[in-house]
């Protein structure tokens, strides 16, 4: 008899501790979705007076705030040392480009020191797994160099 009482005694402690377990975790995994990373996205994307922009674009939303926000650096490769500059701010989906009613944009606002002069940069969602930098207009560049950011 004394046997059966620690046996159940024994299986309850483990069922205790496996819930408390559970509750951990489904509080990371809400903590996570509520502010969670879309995804890190590289690439070297073209450049007017160097060999090449490295850029990476860290996507986040917060579903609890109702807010995306981004983070972007940019390394300009081939200009004696190397310049970097890291913006962030807010980004938008927008839906349709000229071409594409159903293509769906990520649109990242760019904020300068003058408000009146702020401006975007359009991203063009390809799949999952890549992004390519497109014009204002939300057009593809008619070029034969590489726009696109993968996803890392």
């Amino acid at each position: 008899m004394k046997r059966l009482v620690y046996i159940l005694f024994f299986l309850v402690l483990v069922a205790c501790n496996g819930n408390s377990g559970n509750k951990i975790d489904t509080a990371n995994k809400t903590a996570i979705a509520q502010n969670r990373a879309l995804g890190v996205f590289t690439g070297t994307l073209p450049c007017a007076d160097c060999e090449g922009i490295e850029t990476t674009i860290t996507l986040k939303e917060n579903n609890k705030k109702n807010e995306r926000t981004y983070s972007l650096k940019e390394v300009y490769i081939g200009q004696g040392s190397d310049k970097s500059f890291e913006t962030a701010g807010k980004w938008t989906i927008i839906k349709g480009t000229p071409l594409d009613p159903n293509a769906i944009v990520y649109q990242l606002a760019v904020e300068n020191d003058d408000p009146e002069d702020s401006d975007v940069v359009n991203y063009l969602v390809v799949n999952n797994n890549t992004l390519e930098l497109i014009d204002d207009e939300m057009n593809e560049f008619d070029s034969k160099l590489n726009y696109t950011l993968n996803k890392k």
